[in-house]
């Protein structure tokens, strides 16, 4: 430990420096020589040897003897200090062989790392590859097992439709039927599939199957509630809606409805994409109306019938309350309905439409030949239209949608029966109104106290606007527009009529004062009327025709002519009728017979007011002299 820092902590005279130099010369030619140990004697040794001495040889040896051994007295301590340097030297070669060894160890090691390195990387690559490939293969296995599985899957299927204890109603039967859609559609999807072709048609024959025990079973189950009910029924008697056994026709296939639904439901799903659950879907709908309508049907007859009876007089009544009662029931097939299906469909509406189709038998009969007289006919309307189209069809939509087309096909039945018998009406009642005596009694009648205003007025003035307030409520714009303005101009025509007869009975201005307040009665009560009272109407023109025709007789010798100058061609050309539009307005021919009423008697009230004064006139003339007569004119000129 101490060599390494010999240099640094001993230091050394240039004298001691060239002992060290000569020592380690004599060390080198000590080791040249190579003396045995035998050839170095001690001083002492020397001294013992002194006694022999004889000559001059033995003493030069003796010196030498005794020189060297000084001199290995001396340089004993050197010697060793030698000794240890070699050792150590040779400790420091062994360690550095030791090191040479193990350095030469550790690059066969490096090698050899190097070597088993590669070779794990090569060993890892080749495993990765094949774990890859093994990957791969699971994975083709995996794909393939599960492709197979649709191939596979029909004997298992098969065995399960074909056996006897299959039950529609099993937990296994709907997801058995999710399969064979699965299968159908894969197939259908890989037609390039070795036999696809041949398991596709084995799969549709396995869903024709279970479509089959599906339709039967639901089929069956409402065949079967319906035959439940009646033979429960059959003792009860005429039912009448609302009695609580006529509730039980909806609570026996209320308690069924949730197991069919359940069925129906993969059924419905699943007939956009397939014809044969579309069929199946179809097979369904159409038995279970079949089987509702044949219930209801006898049901709806027997309460038309005992409504018909107890409402003979009053069909107001009997439209109201049949109408509300088949409204019910719709709405109760209509639910029942949904009950067993999730989708509304034409079957459903066409059920609905022959449960209301019944109410048509009697109440179409019954407006042409019962009802003769317009206001009940517009009573009739109304109720269709208010009571029966805006608080209940309008309100309730989908499930009165069927009800609203019959409401709809009676509420213009009852508008056309109620337009023709108006007409009839305006003809009888208004046109060829007779008044009596009383009813030309005017001024006298104004007199009269009368229970309320309107008996004061012209009984046709009093129809009209009776039969114009009772169409405007159950008529539409157009057909109300063109009876108003028909009605109005038989009014006024029965009117001047009326005025006629005044002035033969009484006087021309009360005659005038008579047609002024009715036509400004009129006026004032078709004002709330929201409606233009204008009708379009559209007629031919035959003034051509005539021209032509005379025309034609005047040229007979251009008949035969060759020419553009034809007569028969001229006529054929210049006859044909004209269209022709004209624009009646109601309410501006009252306006224009009232302005015309109130200058005729202002200018009969001016003559009657003038008359005296004229006469006096007439009677100056002929006592004074023109200059006069010129004044007095003058003046009667200014106060009139």
């Amino acid at each position: 430990d101490k060599l390494p820092k010999w240099e640094t902590t001993t230091s050394l005279s240039q004298q001691q420096k060239d002992c060290v130099v000569d020592l380690a010369t004599w060390s080198a030619i000590d080791e040249a020589i190579d003396l045995p140990s035998s050839d170095i004697i001690s001083v002492s040794e020397a001294q013992d040897q002194s006694s022999t001495i004889n000559n001059a040889q033995q003493f030069y040896e003796w010196f030498h003897s005794v020189e060297r051994g000084m001199e290995s007295d001396q340089e004993s301590e050197y010697r060793d200090y030698i000794n240890s340097l070699k050792e150590h030297h040779g400790r420091c070669n062994s360690v550095l062989d030791g090191i040479s060894k193990a350095l030469d160890h550790l690059r066969d090691l490096g090698d050899q790392y190097r070597t088993v390195s590669l070779t794990t990387e090569a060993l890892h690559d080749s495993c990765e590859l094949l774990m890859q490939d093994q990957q791969d293969l699971e994975q083709l296995g995996t794909s393939i097992a599960q492709q197979l599985v649709y191939f596979t899957e029909h004997d298992r299927i098969g065995t399960k439709l074909n056996s006897s204890a299959i039950s529609v109603m099993g937990e296994a039967f709907v997801p058995m039927l999710i399969k064979i859609d699965e299968c159908v559609e894969f197939m259908k999807d890989h037609p390039d599939y070795k036999e696809s072709a041949v398991y596709l048609a084995k799969y549709q024959q396995c869903l024709v199957r279970a479509l089959t025990l599906l339709r039967s079973y639901i089929v069956n189950a409402i065949r079967a509630t319906a035959t439940a009910a009646v033979t429960e029924l059959s003792g009860a008697g005429g039912l009448v809606p609302g009695d609580p056994a006529f509730a039980q026709l909806y609570s026996k296939f209320q308690s069924q409805g949730p197991r069919i639904k359940a069925l129906m439901e993969q059924i419905e799903d699943r007939s956009e994409k397939n014809p044969e659950y579309l069929q199946v879907m179809q097979d369904c709908y159409t038995c279970y109306c079949y089987q509702r309508q044949a219930l209801i049907l006898p049901v709806i007859n027997q309460e038309l019938e005992r409504l018909y009876k107890l409402h003979d007089k009053d069909h107001c009544t009997f439209i109201r309350t049949s109408c509300m009662s088949l409204i019910r029931i719709c709405e109760d097939e209509f639910s029942l309905y949904h009950c067993f299906f999730s989708r509304s469909d034409l079957i459903l509406q066409g059920l609905l439409e022959s449960l209301s189709s019944q109410l048509y038998d009697y109440f179409r009969p019954m407006i042409i030949q019962q009802v003769q007289r317009f206001e009940l006919l517009a009573d009739i309307c109304s109720v269709l239209k208010n009571d029966i189209f805006e608080d209940h069809v309008n309100a309730k939509g989908e499930c009165l949608e069927a009800f609203g087309h019959l409401a709809l096909q009676m509420l213009e039945d009852s508008q056309e029966r109620l337009s023709y018998r108006t007409q009839a009406y305006i003809q009888s009642d208004i046109i060829n109104f007779m008044p009596s005596a009383g009813d030309l009694a005017y001024p006298s009648k104004l007199t009269e106290e009368l229970s309320n205003q309107y008996a004061m007025w012209y009984p046709t003035v009093r129809r009209s606007l009776i039969c114009l307030s009772k169409l405007y409520r159950c008529t539409n714009r157009s057909v109300f527009e063109s009876l108003a303005q028909e009605c109005l101009a038989a009014c006024i025509d029965s009117l001047k009529t009326a005025t006629l007869s005044i002035v033969e009975n009484s006087s021309l201005l009360d005659s005038q004062l008579f047609l002024i307040k009715h036509l400004l009665i009129i006026r004032e009560q078709i004002a709330p009327f929201d409606v233009n009272f204008t009708v379009n109407e559209v007629s031919l023109d035959f003034t051509n025709l005539k021209m032509a025709a005379s025309g034609l007789i005047t040229n007979k010798n251009r008949i035969l002519s060759l020419n553009s100058n034809n007569a028969v061609l001229e006529f054929f050309f210049q006859g044909a009728p004209q269209l022709t539009k004209k624009v009646l307005d109601s309410k501006k021919d009252v306006d224009i017979n009232l302005k015309e009423a109130c200058t005729d008697f202002i200018t009969t009230a001016a003559t009657l007011l003038s008359s005296p004064i004229h006469a006096f006139l007439a009677t100056v003339e002929t006592s004074t002299t023109p200059s006069t007569m010129e004044q007095c004119r003058n003046v009667v000129s200014e106060t009139t």
